[in-house]
């Protein structure tokens, strides 16, 4: 098992690597030449260039961990570590120039999430986490506020495939749809959603963001009342059921209401 200090000197090294990986984005992001993909979501030579950038970087100071992405077939050792990456998760927002996409590496350990950073370029923000040293953004330690209600104004988060398969009548506050799971889970993290709802997502889309979410006290559960622990999270990508992110008591006011269309 990878020990406090390990996590603590590779954090460094991986907040380095999103804030590089998060200049080059900003420097490129109005020169991008999108393509679809079969699944008609975007990709963009930047994914590629900085999908590229990040494994070779993982795989000359990390040779045996397994290495896995968005964009490329996984490579690498056979280990219990797995990194995985999201070059740029919300291409969709970066081709219509939508300021809400983000750089995503994660570090697994027997499919737990043991270490998280995400950077949000157009912010200017990196969050980042590391199992049981908490969750940050830009140094702030986050902590999930919970309560036993919604208020009206609250922003609860329901992603595009989640919105067609939940009745939004029965959810509280005000919905919201950002096109990034990791801007919509690191937002989580720090308060300015009060839960996210997830469905299709892949291990590289939640691989940080599980990390960061669940140090900073929130809880998971599928729609069908489920609870789910970070490391089954990663186990049931892709997410096939509408899978509820918030802390706990939220959670549990949730599953109360909300129910499928």
């Amino acid at each position: 098992m990878t020990s406090l200090s390990d996590l603590a000197r590779t954090l460094d090294f991986i907040k380095d690597l999103a804030r590089e990986a998060a200049a080059i984005a900003l420097a490129r992001r109005g020169l991008v030449k999108p393509a679809e993909k079969s699944n008609l979501s975007y990709v963009t030579d930047l994914d590629q260039d900085l999908e590229r950038m990040i494994r070779g970087r993982l795989k000359e100071r990390f040779p045996d961990d397994r290495i896995t992405g968005e964009e490329y077939a996984p490579e690498g050792g056979g280990g219990p570590r797995r990194w995985s990456i999201d070059p740029i998760d919300g291409t969709g927002n970066l081709v219509h120039a939508l300021p809400l996409w983000a750089v995503s590496i994660g570090l697994l350990e027997d499919d737990e999430p043991i270490l998280g950073v995400i950077a949000i370029p157009p912010l200017g923000e990196l969050f980042w986490a590391t199992r049981g040293a908490g969750a940050f953004r830009d140094g702030e330690r986050l902590t999930v506020h919970d309560a036993d209600r919604f208020h009206d104004q609250d922003n609860v988060c329901v992603g595009t495939n989640a919105l067609r398969a939940v009745d939004p009548r029965t959810l509280p506050g005000r919905l919201r749809d950002l096109g990034s799971a990791c801007c919509e889970q690191s937002f989580v993290a720090c308060n300015r959603l009060q839960a996210t709802i997830l469905l299709g997502e892949h291990t590289h889309d939640i691989a940080a963001g599980v990390a960061i979410t669940s140090e900073a006290g929130c809880a998971y559960a599928t729609l069908d009342g489920q609870r789910l622990s970070p490391a089954q999270m990663i186990r049931q990508t892709p997410v096939t059921r509408p899978t509820l992110v918030a802390a706990p008591k939220r959670l549990q006011t949730l599953l109360a209401r909300a129910r499928a269309l």
